[in-house]
C-alpha cells in the first residue's frame, strides 16, 4: 500500500478555490503544482501570507492538473492502492473539485488526526528545515514528517 501526504492551499474557507497542492510518499517521491486562482477571492491572510510563497511561475488549470497529478498517481502506485492522507477536510475537498469526484483506480482516503501525527513534529520540521509553513510541498512534507514512528512502521 503506497501512502501519500497531501496539503493544499487555497483562497479562503467560505467558497475555497485551489491555490496549489503539494504530495510527497512515505519513500520521498513528489508532486507540486499550481492552479490559476483569483487573487480576488483570497483572504488577506492568504495574499500576505501564502500567495509570497508560490514558487512555479507555470499556473495549471483544474483540468490539465488533474490530468498531471492522475498520471503521477499511477506512476507512484507501482501495483499498490494508494492511500491519500490529509489533516484537514479542505485537502480533501480539493481533491474532490480536482478529480470531479472520480478518482484514479485504487485511491482511498484517510484523515490523519493526533493519534497519527505528532503537531510538534511538523513545527520542528519546518524550524529544522528551514521550509516556510503554509506551502503546500513543504505542508505536505512535514506531515510525512510527524507521522508517529509506530504508524509509519506498520505502514512500510
Amino acid at each position: 500500500m503506497q501512502h501519500v501526504f497531501i496539503d493544499t492551499e487555497f483562497t479562503n474557507f467560505e467558497k475555497p478555490e485551489l491555490i496549489s497542492i503539494g504530495l510527497v510518499t512515505l519513500d520521498r517521491d513528489e508532486f507540486y503544482a499550481e492552479v490559476e486562482y483569483s487573487l480576488e477571492a483570497c483572504t488577506d491572510f492568504v495574499r500576505n501570507t501564502v500567495v509570497p510563497l508560490l514558487s512555479s511561475s507555470e499556473k495549471y488549470s483544474l483540468a490539465e492538473l488533474k490530468v498531471r497529478l492522475s498520471a503521477w498517481v499511477e506512476e507512484i502506485k507501482k501495483g499498490e492502492p494508494v492511500v491519500l492522507c490529509f489533516d484537514s477536510d479542505y485537502d480533501r475537498m480539493m481533491l474532490e473539485i480536482i478529480f470531479e469526484n472520480n478518482f484514479p483506480t485504487g485511491v482511498s482516503f484517510q484523515r490523519l488526526g493526533a493519534s497519527y501525527i505528532n503537531k510538534i513534529k511538523q513545527y520542528e520540521y519546518h524550524v529544522r528545515t528551514k521550509q516556510v509553513e503554509h506551502h503546500a510541498l513543504h505542508d505536505a512534507r512535514a506531515l510525512r514528517y510527524s507521522l508517529r514512528p509506530w504508524i509509519r512502521n506498520a505502514q512500510k
